[in-house]
């Protein structure tokens, strides 16, 4: 019993430890509502900007949920939420409206 007892305090130790070490160290910037943080488009002007975007060849910069961005042509419409997207000759992506936080022309 006293083992278990131990084992369970040196894991909660380890665990509390290493958390504020994280926390004291690292900026992971998870905090939310910060300033320069873009909200999503909605899904409706996704659908415009992309169908545009199609039909005239612009070149475009797409920004993800994640933050990622990309530069490149939308070449090809799977349906109406689905795009692909040619950033290079030899890099393409899917690119599904949804999973999207802007389209901008370049």
């Amino acid at each position: 019993m006293q083992a278990r007892q131990l084992h369970n305090r040196f894991t909660t130790n380890l665990i509390n430890n290493t958390t504020s070490f994280i926390n004291n160290n690292f900026d992971f910037n998870l905090k939310y509502g910060t300033k320069n943080q873009l909200k999503q488009m909605p899904l409706m002007q996704l659908q415009l900007f992309a169908e545009q975007s199609f039909q005239k060849n612009y070149s475009v910069v797409i920004t993800m949920l994640n933050d990622n961005q990309l530069h490149g042509k939308f070449i090809s419409q799977v349906n109406q939420n689905k795009y692909v997207f040619k950033v290079n000759n030899d890099l393409f992506s899917i690119v599904t409206l949804n999973n999207l936080k802007s389209i901008n022309l370049i």
